[in-house]
C-alpha cells in the first residue's frame, strides 16, 4: 500500500514538472514575442519619427523656396538661371539633408484664366505657374518629398469699376441717388454712407484688404443714416444695415448694437453671398506694378505715384520698370515732343481747326486750386490727323522741362478727343490733367488717362471761352452734358489729418463748372493708387462745387480689351501640394 502511494506521488510530481516546463516554455515564447513586438513597434516609432522629421524638413525647404521665389517675382518673371539659383535654407539638424531641390516654371508662357472662387471670382488673370519640389533624406533611410504649385497671377486693374490702393481709403458719401455697377476693391478700408437715405446701390463685388465700415470716415461715431443696398449672389439687393462695429442700424442712425468680427463675417457672407468681403474673410492685397525694392507698404501711395512720374537721368533699372514714361512712344514736354530714344518729333506744323498749334500753352483759373493754371494744351484730334500719335498708343505728357522739378501751377489739358486713334490711347502725366469735352465717344476704343489728378471740363468750356472766367466765377460757367469713355488713374487729395477723409469717390473726378442738374456720363474704371502731390487743395462743398448728375458705370469693354500699357496688379497664390 505504501509503495503504491509512493508511486502515485512520484507520478503526480512528474506531471507537475511537465506542466511547469510547458508553462515556462509558453511564457518564454510569449516573452520573446512581446520583446519582438516591442522592438518592432520601437522601430516603427523611430522610423515614423524620422519620416515626420524629414517631412517637416521638406516642408521647411518648400517655405524657403516660396519666400525666395516671391522676392524674385517682386521684380518680374525670373529667368531659368534665377530659378536654378534658388536654394533652400540650411536645416538645423545635420542628420537631415536635401538630396534634391528644384524650382521650375511649369509653362513657358502665361495663360489666361478666369478666377472662380474667393474675393476675386470673375476676374481675368494672366497666370504663370511654378512648381517647387524638395526631397529630404534622414537617418535609417528615412525620406520625404513634397511639391507645391505657386501661381503668379497678373490682374489688370482696369477690370475694377473702382480700385483704391493701400493707404488710400475708399469712401462714398453721396447725396443724390448713386448707383454703381462695377466691382469695387480697396487695399485699405472701405467707408460707405448714404447721406440722406436717397439711395445708394452697388451691383457687384465690394472687397477690402482692410475693414468695412458703414459711416463717413470723418464722422465715425454718429453718421449712420440711410443704408446702402448691395446685390447678393443671386442678383437681389440686400440692405447693408450693419458693419464691423455695429449691427441693426436704424434708418436715422439713432439706435444700434455693438457688433464683433465673427458677427460681421457670418452675416456678411450669408446676406451677400460672398459679394462683400474684407480682412475678416482673408482678402488678399493686389500689389500695384511697383518693384518690391521701391514699394514701401507704409507709404504705398507715394511709391505708387512713381508710375506717372517723369524719367530722369540716373534712373535705376527698377525705376525704369516702375515709370510708364519709359513705355511711351511719344513724349510731350511743354511744347516739344520726343520719341523714346530722345529724338525730337516735329509737331510745330500740326495745327488745330483754328489754325493754332496743336500743342501750345494756355491759362485759366482753377477755382478749386485757387490759382491760375498754365497748361500744355494737346489737341488729340489734330495730332491724330497729323499722324503723330504714338504707335504703341502710349503718350507721356509733362508741363515741366526736362529734368526740372514739378511746378504746382503746371498742368496738361486734352481737347478735341471725341475720336481717338484706332489702336487706343493712354495718356500719362505727373501733372494734373484736364479733360475738356466729350472724350472717346466716336468709334470708341480702349482708352485711359493716368495723372496726378483729373478734372473734367464740360462741352461748354471751349465754345463759351471759360478760360476768361477768373476767380469765383463758377456760377458763370454753366456746364453742358458731357460724356467720357476712358479709364482714369488719379489721386484724391491727401487727408489733412488722420481720419479727415479724402473727399470721397463721388468727388474723385474733379469739376470746376456749375453742373447742377447736368449729366456727366462716364463709362470707365477709376483707379486711385496715390494721393495727389501737385493738385493738393482739399475738396470742399462750397464755392466752386456744383456737382453733376453722376451717370457713372464700369465699361465692360475692359473685360476683354485693356487700354495700351494698362497697369497690372499681382497676387501670388498657392495651388496644389503633394507628398511622394
Amino acid at each position: 500500500m505504501s509503495e503504491r502511494k509512493s508511486y502515485k506521488i512520484m507520478e503526480q510530481r512528474g506531471i507537475v514538472l511537465i506542466l511547469s516546463l510547458m508553462v515556462m516554455t509558453i511564457l518564454s515564447v510569449l516573452g520573446l514575442a512581446f520583446l519582438a513586438t516591442a522592438r518592432t513597434e520601437d522601430a516603427i516609432a523611430v522610423n515614423y519619427r524620422n519620416h515626420t522629421a524629414a517631412f517637416y524638413a521638406a516642408e521647411a525647404g518648400l517655405e524657403s523656396g516660396v519666400s525666395t521665389l516671391k522676392s524674385l517675382l517682386g521684380v518680374g518673371l525670373p529667368s531659368a538661371a534665377d530659378l536654378a539659383g534658388i536654394t533652400p535654407a540650411a536645416l538645423s539638424d545635420p542628420s537631415y539633408t536635401f538630396d534634391s531641390f528644384q524650382v521650375r516654371q511649369v509653362r513657358t508662357t502665361p495663360y489666361n484664366t478666369t478666377l472662380t472662387t474667393g474675393a476675386y471670382a470673375g476676374l481675368n488673370a494672366q497666370t504663370t505657374p511654378f512648381e517647387i519640389t524638395a526631397s529630404v533624406t534622414g537617418p535609417r533611410g528615412s525620406r520625404a518629398q513634397m511639391s507645391q504649385t505657386i501661381n503668379y497671377m497678373q490682374i489688370p486693374l482696369f477690370q475694377f469699376g473702382a480700385f483704391y490702393g493701400k493707404g488710400v481709403d475708399f469712401e462714398v458719401y453721396a447725396g443724390p441717388v448713386f448707383t454703381f455697377d462695377g466691382r469695387i476693391h480697396a487695399n485699405s478700408d472701405i467707408y460707405l454712407a448714404d447721406s440722406v437715405s436717397n439711395g445708394m446701390f452697388y451691383d457687384s463685388y465690394i472687397t477690402a484688404v482692410g475693414n468695412f465700415y458703414r459711416h463717413r470716415k470723418d464722422k465715425a461715431c454718429c453718421d449712420r443714416r440711410g443704408n446702402p443696398d448691395i446685390k447678393d449672389g443671386g442678383g437681389a439687393y440686400q440692405s447693408l444695415d450693419f458693419d464691423r462695429e455695429v449691427k441693426n442700424i436704424s434708418a436715422d442712425g439713432s439706435t444700434w448694437e455693438a457688433a464683433d468680427v465673427d458677427y460681421w463675417r457670418t452675416e456678411a457672407l450669408s446676406r451677400f453671398g460672398g459679394k462683400v468681403q474684407d480682412s475678416a474673410m482673408g482678402v488678399q492685397e493686389i500689389i500695384p506694378p511697383i518693384p518690391d525694392v521701391l514699394y514701401d507698404p507704409d507709404n504705398a501711395d507715394v511709391s505708387s505715384h512713381l508710375m506717372i512720374e517723369k524719367g530722369s537721368a540716373g534712373d535705376s533699372p527698377e525705376l525704369k520698370d516702375a515709370k510708364m514714361y519709359y513705355e511711351a512712344d511719344l513724349i510731350i514736354e511743354k511744347e516739344k515732343a520726343y520719341d523714346q530714344a530722345g529724338n525730337e518729333v516735329k509737331i510745330d506744323k500740326c495745327k488745330d481747326a483754328e489754325g493754332k498749334k496743336a500743342v501750345r500753352k494756355e491759362k485759366f483759373y482753377d477755382a478749386r486750386e485757387k490759382q491760375e493754371m498754365e497748361v500744355t494744351q494737346i489737341d488729340v484730334g489734330a495730332l491724330t490727323a497729323c499722324g503723330l500719335m504714338p504707335a504703341n498708343g502710349i503718350l507721356y505728357a509733362t508741363a515741366n522741362e526736362k529734368d526740372s522739378s514739378p511746378n504746382k501751377e503746371d498742368g496738361i489739358r486734352l481737347v478735341n478727343g471725341a475720336e481717338l486713334p484706332s489702336q487706343g490711347l493712354t495718356v500719362v502725366s505727373e501733372n494734373p490733367v484736364y479733360v475738356q469735352g466729350d472724350y472717346n465717344t466716336v468709334n470708341k476704343v480702349p482708352a485711359a488717362v493716368l495723372a496726378d489728378a483729373i478734372t473734367v471740363l464740360s462741352n461748354a468750356w471751349g465754345p463759351i471761352d471759360y478760360d476768361d472766367k477768373g476767380e469765383d466765377k463758377t456760377s458763370e460757367r454753366k456746364a453742358a452734358e458731357t460724356t467720357v469713355n476712358a479709364a482714369f488713374a488719379l489721386g484724391p487729395h491727401a487727408e489733412a489729418e488722420p481720419g479727415a477723409g479724402n473727399g470721397e469717390f463721388n468727388n474723385v473726378i474733379r469739376f470746376l463748372e456749375d453742373w447742377n442738374n447736368v449729366n456727366f456720363n462716364y463709362k470707365g474704371s477709376v483707379v486711385a493708387l496715390w494721393h495727389s502731390q501737385q493738385a493738393t487743395t482739399p475738396w470742399r462743398a462750397s464755392g466752386y462745387y456744383r456737382p453733376p448728375i453722376r451717370n457713372w458705370g464700369y465699361d465692360t469693354l475692359f473685360d476683354t480689351d485693356q487700354p495700351p500699357g494698362a497697369p497690372i496688379g499681382t497676387i501670388i497664390t498657392r495651388g496644389q501640394w503633394s507628398e511622394g
